[in-house]
């Protein structure tokens, strides 16, 4: 899978759907999701928690 970028194509989509239910990243935590994502992180629901409390893993 090609990295992702806060400007590629697939990860507006995930911006738009998270619009969608009234939710929205900050742009510190959209860089922080993009460098999980190419990092190859294994996303799971603690880590999400994690960053969402402390913006950190």
């Amino acid at each position: 899978m090609k990295e992702l970028t806060r400007e590629s194509k697939e990860f507006k989509r995930v911006l738009h759907n998270l619009h969608l239910e009234n939710l929205s990243l900050s742009p510190d935590m959209q860089k922080r999701v993009v460098e999980l994502i190419n990092a190859k992180a294994s996303i799971s629901p603690n880590l999400i928690k994690d960053v969402l409390r402390h913006g950190k893993v």
